[in-house]
């Protein structure tokens, strides 16, 4: 069984068992935004060529382009590298941000459905996201994108849910949509 020593609300380290995941989203998330970078330093850097055949240019305006499509990716990169996942037998925490941090939790009780959807270009990496519906009215769907073993997790947090709800007794009851 896993164990995992985490920061408790009120200070102290506390280790809980059985955290089903831990860790940070792939960076294979960021291929799209790779590829139209590329696309985008290509096609500036075609047109500075053009443009120097019909007009005087200034080599700093390719390269102003060229850091502005580099800031986007590396943007990116550290939104993915500095969000993490922690899902343990009683909650999902969702740790984001760069220069502020973001913290948001979900009792696995309030989890109503569990999808995981496998874009063509993420399932030759093996992940996928994981798209958790909630009875939480301030956070009603949460996206997991970039995990490895999608499906796994989705099935693992089904089951956690239900178990979570039979032990503490709560049966969910759908009033129908208003």
């Amino acid at each position: 069984m896993n164990q995992l020593a985490h920061l408790d609300r009120d200070g102290p380290v506390a280790v809980v068992p059985g955290v089903v995941f831990s860790g940070t989203p792939s960076q294979i998330v960021n291929l799209p935004t790779d590829i139209k970078g590329g696309a985008g330093a290509i096609a500036v850097f075609a047109a500075y060529l053009y443009a120097l055949t019909r007009w005087p240019v200034l080599w700093i305006a390719p390269v102003v382009a060229l850091l502005a499509i580099a800031v986007g990716g590396v943007g990116a990169y550290l939104r993915t590298g500095y969000t993490e996942t922690i899902i343990d037998m009683a909650r999902i925490t969702c740790r984001q941000g760069i220069l502020s941090r973001q913290v948001q939790s979900l009792e696995l009780f309030r989890i109503q459905d569990v999808t995981s959807l496998h874009p063509w270009w993420q399932r030759p990496f093996c992940i996928g996201t994981v798209l958790v519906l909630t009875s939480d009215s301030n956070n009603p769907q949460w996206r997991l994108p970039g995990m490895r073993g999608a499906e796994q997790l989705r099935g693992e947090l089904n089951r956690a849910a239900i178990a979570l709800r039979d032990a503490k007794g709560i049966r969910e009851v759908n009033m129908g949509r208003l």
